[in-house]
């Protein structure tokens, strides 16, 4: 009877933005969307188009949530053009570029030197690259590629990519196709230029001639192909594979800044309270050897209070030598992230739970 019932009456559903997946048509848009530029050796991040790059008409800054804010993205649109389940081979972005300009190949040398990482998204997802460990045959994905690479005190750039991005169909639950992966590999190549009837066309055959090294080029070109691949990964697994990503670097310098800051504020706090101590001590002290009777101020007002024992003082000492608050705020987040609320798919979802 209640499952009767329940067939006739009206129901009302909902779902997370961000979380409801995208069907893509056949030859229908799909848009790569660039990050920040990170690096594992230094704090400082860099917007995209800091380096010398190819930027779409309209860069369109997204609307980015107090977590992302928090985490310094900075998402943008690119100059990519990318249809779905049609392959592309050597298609150029834009016109050269010159790195004789504003030092342009200076800032790329920096970045090499620090290991910028180039952060792209594709249907929300992180263009990650595939690559095997030493002494492992499962492959495993690393967010993100480097700018670029520096063998022999040269400096290479990165300025050809592989994209390849999985899809996965299925007839009977959706109409069309839902992006299941994304992966990049870099390439730094030296462009040959044909001409053909529609004018100068960039080649990208022979991309095993010597890499496109900063110092002797003074023009690049970006390009890229587009190789697409049904999987059998369904669209709520996809984030399998990039939750299993590890770090293969320490970030030393974020946990060594962090524990410098912590400590500075401390010292700056006990001084300040140092301070302001010992002049009310040595003003009572003045008043003390003298007769003059004044109202009392400062300090005197408070420690009654400050040394009064509270209310059921021993839960509270227990509560905060076990870090209880601390529980309670993971607990949570995890329950939030188990119904949904906090998805990988919120870039910046977790740190805006725990400050919430």
């Amino acid at each position: 009877l209640a499952l009767a019932l329940a067939s006739i009456l009206p129901a009302e559903a909902f779902y997370l933005p961000g979380v409801a997946p995208s069907e893509y048509r056949q030859g229908e848009t799909v848009h790569l969307q660039v990050n920040k530029l990170t690096s594992v050796k230094t704090q400082l991040p860099y917007g995209f188009y800091t380096m010398p790059f190819c930027q779409p008409q309209d860069r369109g800054d997204s609307t980015e949530s107090l977590g992302e804010i928090l985490l310094g993205d900075q998402v943008e649109n690119s100059a990519f053009e990318i249809k779905m389940n049609v392959n592309e081979t050597c298609k150029v972005l834009c016109e050269p570029i010159s790195l004789k300009d504003d030092g342009n190949n200076a800032t790329l040398k920096d970045m090499i030197d620090n290991e910028y990482q180039v952060n792209w998204l594709v249907d929300n997802l992180p263009a990650a690259t595939p690559y095997t460990r030493a002494g492992s045959s499962e492959p495993t994905l690393h967010n993100g590629f480097p700018v670029g690479l520096k063998r022999g005190g040269r400096y290479y750039l990165h300025n050809h990519f592989k994209l390849t991005l999985k899809h996965h169909t299925n007839a009977d639950e959706f109409v069309g196709f839902r992006i299941v992966g994304a992966e990049v590999m870099p390439r730094s190549v030296v462009h040959s230029w044909t001409e053909d009837q529609s004018g100068h066309k960039a080649s990208c055959e022979g991309m095993n001639t010597p890499p496109f090294d900063l110092d002797s080029d003074h023009k690049i070109t970006y390009s890229y192909d587009v190789v697409w691949i049904e999987s059998e990964v369904t669209w709520a697994t996809r984030w399998d594979n990039y939750l299993r990503m590890s770090d293969a670097q320490v970030h030393w310098f974020s946990i060594i800044n962090s524990v410098m800051v912590v400590l500075f504020l401390s010292a700056m706090v006990a001084m300040i309270l140092a301070r302001a101590l010992r002049r009310d001590i040595t003003k009572y002290n003045e008043i003390a050897a003298g007769d003059e009777v004044l109202e009392e101020s400062g300090w005197k007002l408070v420690h009654a209070d400050v040394f009064r024992k509270p209310v059921h003082s021993q839960i509270l000492a227990m509560s905060v030598g076990s870090g209880t608050q601390l529980l309670v705020m993971s607990f949570v987040t995890v329950v939030l992230a188990a119904v949904g609320f906090v998805s990988p798919a919120y870039r910046g979802g977790i740190v805006q739970t725990m400050l919430m």
